[in-house]
């Protein structure tokens, strides 16, 4: 069964810090509702699963789900807390059972694995696991968004129509790093990454992002989100050397610390740049430097400065714990 594209600004869930302390209302375009087994299933929102500390009801709402008539158009699936009282608890036997369940998916188009609070669990405490499951059992999902940093994986990133991609960490690997640098995304048009922060698991470096800013991994690439990232002014004044500077139209470098250096550097962007779009919310910068961003040739966001003082030496991402 075909499925229709989203848009491409329907893939993006999270734009500010204050978001991540709320589910979300509308994910691939769709209104967020929680699955109540007592009232007819829809085939026009997309539901949310999930299980709170005193009862485990994601998989058997879920199985519920499945068993329905709607089950068959449902355009996308939200997965929240799978971890009851148990905070140790990876997303595995999760991933397993829709993976296991997708011929009962056919018009599936988005899967979110992490609809979390930071009431219900820090972002750094959530137990992932390897996401390769569903993109192999889903050979037509167009957007994979997943929170949570701890045990995430893709053992296998290749996907002939995966349009986007979105992993929200407060401290990201570099062995998933270097895996998105050898995937096989050809149709991939949004790529949303949040680094995050050493103190919560971040072991990459700049460098190792090199196969992704190269230009020739993605030929599709339309927004590039290299977000939540304590070197976000080392990554700046890489970025805008970068091929993809002529290929994509939105740079998001929100959520991270960025500073002065790092303005100074996206200053420098190539006049070639296809760049229509620049997301900066969430920074350091001083209003001598914002006001020379905003004489740039393009929509820049530098809302919602963080309100710490621009001369202290401690700075912090968005969300790191």
């Amino acid at each position: 069964m075909s499925t229709q594209p989203i848009p491409l600004q329907d893939f993006q869930s999270i734009h500010s810090r204050e978001e991540i302390s709320e589910n979300i209302s509308s994910f691939i375009g769709k209104r967020v509702v929680d699955y109540d087994p007592d009232k007819p299933a829809k085939s026009d929102v997309v539901y949310r699963f999930r299980s709170d500390w005193d009862n485990d009801e994601l998989l058997p709402n879920l199985q519920h789900f499945l068993d329905t008539d709607a089950a068959a158009d449902a355009p996308g699936i939200v997965i929240g807390a799978w971890h009851s009282d148990d905070p140790q608890m990876t997303s595995a036997k999760v991933i397993e059972f829709l993976a296991q369940s997708a011929a009962k998916l056919p018009s599936l188009a988005g899967i979110y694995i992490g609809d979390i609070t930071s009431e219900e669990n820090e972002m750094s405490w959530i137990q992932q696991s390897d996401l390769s499951p569903l993109l192999q059992a889903f050979p037509n999902l167009q957007m994979l968004r997943a929170r949570g940093g701890e045990g995430l994986k893709l053992s296998q990133p290749k996907h002939a129509k995966l349009r986007g991609l979105a992993l929200e960490t407060g401290g990201m690997s570099v062995e998933v790093i270097r895996s998105i640098g050898a995937s096989e995304f050809p149709a991939l048009e949004h790529l949303e990454l949040w680094l995050g922060t050493d103190e919560y698991g971040a072991d990459y470096t700049v460098p190792d992002l090199q196969p992704i800013l190269s230009g020739a991994r993605f030929p599709s690439l339309k927004y590039l989100g290299l977000r939540n990232c304590q070197a976000a002014d080392e990554l700046a004044a890489v970025v805008v050397n970068s091929p993809l500077m002529t290929q994509i139209e939105t740079l998001d470098l929100s959520l991270g610390v960025l500073t002065d250096d790092g303005a100074r550097a996206l200053l420098m962007m190539p006049l070639d740049s296809t760049v229509k779009n620049l997301n900066l919310h969430y920074n350091y910068i001083s209003q001598e430097l914002i006001h020379q961003l905003k004489a740039l040739p393009m929509a820049v966001d530098v809302s919602r400065p963080s309100d710490l003082d621009l001369n202290d030496e401690w700075r912090f991402v968005a969300v790191g714990e």
